[in-house]
C-alpha cells in the first residue's frame, strides 16, 4: 500500500523490474524531476524475484517439459495445470486489495537488457482486467503468471536464444 514498487520473494530481480525500481527511486530522491507541464509516473509494480520462478520449475518438476521439444500449446498446458508456490497467494491478494485496475504480467528475464542480443519481446505478455472476484483475479493473474513462465521455452524463444549464444538451461 505504501510502495509502488514491491519485491515479491528474495531472489534478483530481472532487468525489467530492476528498471522500473531504479526510475522509481530516481523520481522519489529527485522531486526536481516531476515539473509542471511534465510528469513522470511508474505504475504500481509487484515483481517476483527469480527464487519464485525456480521454485515452481523444482517443485513441479517442470524443467524436463521445458527442455523437451514439446510444442508451445503443450507445455503451457503443463504449466498452467501446475501450481504456483503456496506462500505468493498471500503477496498477490495484498497487491489486488491496493491495485483497482487492469495489470500487465510481464516477463523480467534476467537477459532482457542485454546490450548486444536484448531479450525485449521475445516472452508473452497478458493484460487482466481488474475482476472484482479476488479468487477470480487470482485465478487469472496465475494462469498470466505461469503463462509468461512457460513462453521462456516456447520454440520460438529457443531458436533466439540459441541465435543469441545462450544456453536455455
Amino acid at each position: 500500500k505504501y510502495s509502488n514498487c514491491a519485491r515479491i520473494a528474495d531472489g534478483v530481480l530481472g532487468c525489467k523490474g530492476r528498471g522500473l525500481a531504479f526510475n522509481r527511486a530516481m523520481i522519489k530522491r529527485y522531486p526536481l524531476i516531476e515539473q509542471e507541464n511534465f510528469s513522470v509516473n511508474i505504475p504500481k509494480t509487484a515483481v517476483l524475484c527469480t527464487d519464485i520462478f525456480h521454485e515452481f520449475m523444482e517443485s513441479k518438476e517442470l524443467y524436463m517439459v521445458a527442455l523437451s521439444n514439446m510444442e508451445d500449446v503443450v507445455v503451457l498446458d503443463y504449466y498452467l495445470r501446475a501450481s504456483l508456490p503456496t506462500h505468493l497467494i498471500d503477496d498477490l491478494m495484498a497487491f489486488f486489495d491496493v491495485l483497482k485496475r487492469p495489470i500487465a504480467i510481464r516477463s523480467s528475464s534476467l537477459l532482457e537488457d542485454a546490450h548486444y542480443q536484448p531479450f525485449a519481446g521475445v516472452y508473452s505478455t497478458y493484460m487482466v482486467p481488474n475482476i472484482p472476484d479476488r479468487y477470480e483475479m487470482l485465478r487469472a493473474v496465475s494462469d498470466a503468471i505461469k503463462g509468461v513462465y512457460a513462453s521462456v521455452f516456447f520454440k520460438d524463444s529457443k531458436a533466439y536464444m540459441m541465435a543469441t549464444s545462450n544456453v536455455i538451461d
